[in-house]
């Protein structure tokens, strides 16, 4: 039988396998509908179901007649999560595979809003980037969120937290088609939520849907209230009308096309989107159907009005499967487009009410909520369907993250990442396919919001077994280092407590190697096997920025060749396209402050001091100079990606196995930026795999016989510069 795909999120999802021939008229459809902050408890495909063996089956749930239907043809997840607990970073790790803390949302507790600079930089694949290149029609609807860049008028993006200087007339700079997405229809991020600056004027592709200023209208909530912009019809409790009739629209028109096509549907419901009153903006019908008032639960008792904005998407997820049942399917003839399309429903995290730290019935009776890393922060429904290639009426068990969703579709499609790729997605495929096969990889999740565990908590799970990690981390400019090294928090057992009620303060030796190989996964900067090719670049992928431009003196990294190699450059890491420092943590916007996710040719700087890069061989513990260059205002040497080279006048011959160290001389207030404070935390370049990275040095002053910890490392891991190195100087092979 011809399959095809559709895939609807809640909170998770990736499941499908090699089943597709690269180039095959058969690739899947693929649908994924990802409701907005809903947990297990709001829907009653987990009725009656235990979440692990050792907890009670759920007793209560919200009625969704659509997702019980559809569950019956289905895969029902019990253990699939969103990678994050709130509603940026998940999308940021589904849309590029990689963990959501790799983003530079930290230290920024509400991110991304006014000015709402985009998380995703241009250089990296985003999965609607991967599926176009294999020929499918993508199209996006609904809320974005992950940042976009509005247009100045003057080709540079708007910057001001009203917006007064955005031109409406022109296309956005960047947004959900630069990133892969055919076609958008939707909003910047979040409505009518007081932290949100985003104009209230829907988005069709790349260009706004009301243009004329003189006839918007200044909203906004609380203390934003006479602040947002919006186009003089807006209305909230049609939003979820306009989204389906957009839904249903793209799939007619992308079944006349011959090729697969990748449906991306994110609801705003049911995030908090209140009137001016402070009520949930509902429907009274959608799809003929009543939503105001409609919502019911399993005990007979009466939802409330976020009840309701869960009805409406079941209604609108029921709506967009009837109509690939009712579609002919023109790459298939005499089948309909449901009989060979990936569906998915899910969320982008767990749900927005309930008891903070206590269990909740919304989220399955699991402890937790929204932006908490306890399970029912981010555990998300998860149900999958593909007719004749999984099972109808099942569950499976197994530990999935929405972020292996980009690995699991590339392989089911044939696609063959590339190493500098959704590095953190795990293709899940035949753990999907065969519930009996354990997944016992450890899976990681973040909160930007952590307390009670401080901002950027961040936890990985492993089988039943979990540990917190506080404050995130990687921070060494933090006093003392406290948050230099994975330092464990808590930690639980799920087989025993699976409603994390016993926290554990003294931790097994199994809760510390968790936690070690959390820290080895955040600072090499990947988590899948990336099976890297041997290249010319001693750095094949830079990571984020994370070189120490505070300290005067000397810094750089100690490596071993596993063969002989020539070294024609010698250059460094300057990321011309960063900007100057982001806002702090949960931070309101002003005109003075910006967020920075690079992007192309804004504003390339040039340096304008000079530094020293020298290669050194060690010989009985002892650094010997073999070749030394200074780049500077005088010599910029040549840009290559985020990198400057300058060409050796001789290129050297290095053998393999022995000790070499590559420095790089910096001045405190030099004015090269080569960082900002709150996003040095980040990642460990990719290295060529030719190159052993032995430890990361520092000196002062040229005194290359008295090597320093870096400055805050004193009480980081022991293991910690083994599998992180700040991105200085770096090298060219012949």
């Amino acid at each position: 039988m011809k399959v095809c795909v559709i895939v609807l999120l809640i909170a998770g999802l990736s499941f499908f396998a090699p089943l597709i021939k690269a180039g095959s008229k058969n690739k899947p459809n693929i649908l994924f509908f990802m409701a907005d902050d809903m947990g297990l408890g709001d829907t009653s495909v987990y009725l009656n179901i235990s979440l692990t063996k050792g907890s009670k089956p759920i007793e209560k749930t919200l009625l969704t007649p659509s997702l019980d239907k559809f569950a019956k043809q289905a895969v029902i997840f019990t253990d699939a999560h969103a990678p994050a607990s709130m509603c940026s970073s998940t999308r940021y790790s589904l849309l590029t595979g990689r963990l959501a803390h790799r983003s530079y949302l930290k230290k920024q507790g509400w991110l991304p809003h006014g000015p709402n600079r985009p998380m995703i930089q241009q250089a990296l694949t985003t999965l609607p980037e991967m599926l176009q290149r294999n020929g499918y029609y993508t199209g996006a609807i609904g809320k974005y969120h992950v940042g976009m860049d509005f247009d100045d008028g003057h080709g540079q993006p708007a910057d001001e937290f009203d917006y007064k200087d955005v031109d409406f007339t022109k296309p956005l700079i960047d947004g959900p088609t630069h990133h892969g997405f055919d076609e958008f229809f939707g909003v910047p991020g979040n409505t009518e939520d007081s932290l949100d600056t985003e104009p209230r004027i829907y988005i069709r592709n790349d260009k706004w849907t009301f243009t004329d200023r003189s006839k918007m209208h200044w909203m906004g909530m609380k203390h934003r209230a006479g602040q947002i912009l919006s186009g003089p019809n807006w209305d909230l409790s049609q939003l979820g009308p306009d989204f389906l009739k957009e839904g249903l629209q793209f799939i007619q028109v992308a079944s006349q096309k011959q090729k697969p096509f990748f449906l991306y549907y994110v609801p705003t419901a049911n995030h908090f989107q209140r009137n001016q009153s402070g009520d949930y903006a509902v429907p009274k019908f959608l799809d003929g159907k009543p939503v105001k008032g409609a919502s019911r639960y399993t005990d007979g008792t009466k939802g409330t009005d976020r009840e309701d904005m869960i009805i409406e998407n079941d209604i609108a997820f029921g709506a967009l499967i009837e109509k690939l049942k009712t579609t002919d399917d023109l790459r298939n003839p005499g089948h309909k487009l449901i009989d060979n399309t990936l569906v998915i429903f899910t969320s982008d995290n767990g749900p927005n009410v309930g008891d903070n730290e206590g269990t909740n019935q919304e989220s399955g009776e699991l402890r937790g909520k929204k932006a908490k890393i306890w399970e029912g922060g981010h555990r998300v429904p998860f149900i999958l369907s593909w007719h004749g290639v999984f099972g109808k009426g099942r569950t499976n068990s197994n530990l999935f993250s929405l972020t292996d969703l980009f690995s699991t579709f590339a392989r089911i499609i044939g696609d063959n990442l590339h190493p500098t790729e959704a590095q953190d997605s795990l293709d899940s495929f035949d753990f999907w396919k065969d519930p009996g096969q354990v997944d016992n990889r450890p899976r990681y999740f973040f909160c930007h919001l952590g307390p009670p565990f401080e901002n950027d908590a961040i936890a990985i799970r492993q089988s039943s077994h979990k540990v917190i990690i506080r404050g995130g981390l990687a921070q060494p400019w933090t006093p003392n280092g406290s948050m230099g090294s994975a330092q464990e928090m808590v930690a639980y057992d799920l087989k025993k407590d699976p409603y994390e009620k016993s926290d554990f303060f003294n931790l097994s030796s199994s809760a510390v190697s968790l936690a070690e190989n959390l820290l080895q996964v955040h600072n090499q900067g990947y988590s899948r096997e990336l099976n890297i090719s041997p290249s010319s670049n001693l750095i094949i992928d830079d990571g984020w920025n994370n070189l120490r431009n505070d300290i005067t003196g000397s810094i750089g990294f100690e490596f071993k060749l596993d063969e002989d190699q020539v070294i024609t450059h010698l250059g460094m890491w300057d990321d011309h396209d960063r900007e100057l420092p982001i806002r702090s943590a949960r931070g309101i916007p002003t005109d003075q402050d910006s967020d920075h996710p690079s992007r192309s040719g804004k504003k390339p700087r040039t340096l304008k001091s000079k530094h020293s890069i020298c290669l050194w061989e060690i010989q009985n513990s002892a650094p010997k100079k073999i070749i030394g260059i200074e780049i500077g205002p005088h010599n910029q040497g040549i840009l290559e990606g985020e990198f400057r080279y300058i060409l050796l006048e001789q290129s050297v011959n290095l053998t393999a196995d022995t000790h070499f160290m590559l420095t790089m001389s910096c001045t405190a207030g030099d004015g090269d930026h080569f960082h900002d404070d709150t996003s040095f935390d980040g990642l460990s370049p990719i290295i060529n795999p030719s190159v052993t990275i032995l430890k990361s040095v520092m000196f002062r002053n040229m005194n290359m016989n008295q090597p320093l910890q870096i400055p805050s490392f004193a009480d980081l891991h022991p293991d910690y510069s083994a599998h992180r190195f700040p991105v200085g100087p770096t090298l060219k092979f012949k």
